[in-house]
């Protein structure tokens, strides 16, 4: 019987981020071409405001002493008693269809039309005597009051209760064809749903990794090298803050609430986009730069703070809270992948990928500025995590990879050193340069030095031949007592007599190898507690 062998599809880096930029884009345009809700309510501008407390009853001109035109001062009901003139006119068939006022606000608020109160959302006052309503009201509008052309519309409004002042405290104030709040408030619900569900499934499993799975710590490193559970925990976190976070959004569409409970959802959404941000920062950090974590943070916050402080808008703050970390863990992944030629290899895998996939979100967000009460903002939350999934599986795919051929270069390396030298064949390497041929000894080569396409051959007694060809190239030439411990370093095993740590960082290693002829070959960070087990086996230490 014939079996059908499917190809085997291997994800990369780069076609991840090619498929989430189509996706991106995808979403973008699908969400873009929806047509909104809000247009069809017709917009009411304030026209005039006067003060409740000189005004008891409903005022007859807004043009007396104690009114203010709103281009002039623009009226803010928290702490005060308002009345608010808001004319309009309204088509002769408008009245066809039933017909609602719609006032978003933080306020509580009565409605008057053409001189008679037609309705009321809590009940408007001063101090004590006020009632709080819904932040998100609609008042009924009957077809007996309103006329054909010019209408009368007065607010009686106040926000007495409240623990700090809003920038714009009034949304919005239309009229449009009776219906649902929730439906101009939340036109993507089931989008919004579905991207909810998205997240809290990362969240429960990156939860579960990270309280299941083992990390391996780097012997004499405050910092781990493969900190998976650390990561694990941190895209936990980010699930969660960004789950909170949109749940909160869309709260105020599906629950509504009254409207002094509105500061405390801002507040918990600005709290989870700071949370969402430094989480960001911090994988980041974890995966390319553990030592500075605490710099890093710190530099963050003396930035951040004071903009949070000086920004007036909410919506200001939770962008700023969100990109602001962002962008500097995309600088931080950009340079450690800049600088990766002179680092140790296992701290540099995916670093350009992720620098390319946070300059996009950053990037993104900022071009579609004011997005971010908006489906788009979690559309684009969503991206960046499903892209740092990505990463965090083919990291973790790399690090078992890693750790056999860490295995099985440990193994080589005590074999070596178990093995006597001089019981084996003299082997040699033929190097050309400047029309020499040169024949040199294997026996007579302490280590070799990766320098870009060409190769340092560092002999025993301290000179120095280049060989042309990478290192690769000449590991293959090479007998196998020659041990690749570093990723720019090839050290002849029969020549190590000792190993040491060393606080030196510039070669990106933290232990050495010292040789017969005194130089030193530094070891990469992941391999430092395997070549310490493999110099203190007892046939290694006789040998």
């Amino acid at each position: 019987m014939q079996t059908l062998a499917l190809p085997r599809i291997r994800l990369t880096r780069n076609s991840a981020l090619a498929l989430m930029l189509i996706i991106l884009l995808g979403c973008f345009a699908w969400v873009l071409h929806q047509p909104r809700a809000l247009p069809q309510l017709q917009a009411l501008t304030i026209k005039a405001w006067c003060d409740g407390g000189q005004f008891q009853t409903l005022p007859t001109s807004f043009s007396a002493a104690g009114c203010q035109d709103e281009t002039v001062q623009p009226a803010d009901p928290q702490g005060r008693l308002l009345w608010l003139e808001l004319p309009f006119d309204l088509p002769s068939d408008a009245t066809a269809q039933p017909l609602a006022l719609f006032i978003f606000a933080k306020a509580s608020s009565a409605v008057y039309l053409n001189g008679r109160l037609v309705g009321q959302n809590g009940q408007p006052g001063v101090a004590a005597s006020e009632i709080p309503g819904q932040m998100d009201s609609r008042i009924y509008l009957p077809p007996a009051q309103l006329r054909p052309g010019s209408n009368q519309l007065v607010l009686l409004m106040s926000a007495q209760q409240g623990w700090f002042k809003l920038a714009q405290p009034i949304h919005f104030i239309g009229i449009g064809p009776y219906g649902d709040v929730s439906a101009y408030l939340q036109q993507y619900t089931g989008l919004g749903l579905l991207i909810l569900g998205v997240l809290c499934t990362g969240l429960l499993y990156f939860s579960a990794l990270a309280l299941l799975g083992n990390s391996a710590v780097v012997s004499g490193h405050a910092a781990p090298i493969f900190a998976t559970r650390g990561q694990d925990a941190l895209l936990a976190l980010l699930c969660l803050c960004a789950a909170a976070q949109l749940w909160l959004e869309m709260s105020r569409g599906l629950l509504g609430y009254p409207y002094p409970l509105h500061e405390l959802r801002l507040c918990a959404i600005l709290l989870c986009a700071c949370g969402f941000g430094f989480a960001l920062l911090w994988l980041t950090l974890l995966r390319y730069q553990p030592q500075r974590w605490r710099f890093w943070t710190l530099a963050t916050l003396l930035m951040l703070l004071p903009l949070l402080w000086w920004l007036d808008s909410f919506d200001g703050r939770i962008a700023i809270a969100t990109l602001l970390p962002a962008a500097l863990a995309a600088v931080i992944a950009g340079t450690h992948w800049y600088q990766s030629e002179h680092t140790d290899a296992a701290g540099t895998e995916g670093a350009g990928s992720s620098a390319v996939l946070l300059l996009l979100y950053v990037g993104s967000a900022m071009v579609l500025n004011g997005i971010f009460q908006e489906i788009l903002a979690f559309l684009l939350v969503t991206l960046l995590l499903c892209g740092l999934f990505i990463e965090q599986a083919l990291q973790r795919q790399q690090q078992l990879r890693q750790q056999l051929a860490d295995q099985q270069l440990i193994l080589q390396l005590q074999l070596q050193l178990q093995q006597n030298p001089g019981a084996q064949p003299k082997a040699s390497l033929t190097l050309t340069s400047a029309g020499k041929v040169q024949l040199v000894l294997a026996d007579d080569i302490a280590y070799c030095q990766a320098a870009r396409d060409y190769t340092e051959i560092w002999l025993t007694d301290g000179r120095q031949h280049l060989y042309s060809g990478t290192l690769k190239a000449l590991e293959q030439e090479l007998p196998g007592h020659f041990i690749r411990v570093h990723r720019s370093y090839l050290v002849n095993a029969h020549k190590v007599r000792q190993f040491r740590t060393t606080t030196d960082t510039d070669s990106g290693s933290g232990a050495v190898l010292i040789l017969a002829s005194g130089q030193q070959v530094p070891v990469s960070r992941r391999l430092i507690p395997a070549v310490r087990s493999a110099m203190l086996t007892p046939a290694a230490v006789a040998g």
